[in-house]
């Protein structure tokens, strides 16, 4: 089981680039479609009735959309500095 999750989908320009930047940085992530039964239970699991994409997933914490794209801008550093226990 991969450490690092993304939630997220298609047509969400936010999960893709979330998805570019770990590619880019060779980080190794599960990816999982926010619409599907595993999304739905592992974010219940997290505490998460509802949830924007994407939603990172970094060992047991969460991270939202607004947190990872602030203002609609991502918010490299942060990403790297949720990333950086991994």
């Amino acid at each position: 089981m991969n450490a690092i999750k993304v939630f997220c989908l298609d047509s969400c320009e936010h999960s893709n680039h979330l998805k570019q930047a770990l590619w880019d940085n060779n980080i190794e992530f599960e990816e999982i479609y926010l619409g599907s039964t595993r999304a739905i239970h592992d974010l219940r699991n997290g505490g998460f009735r509802r949830a924007t994409a994407p939603v990172l997933q970094v060992k047991e914490r969460f991270y939202m959309g607004n947190d990872l794209f602030p203002g609609g801008i991502m918010d490299g550093p942060f990403i790297e500095q949720c990333l950086g226990d991994h």
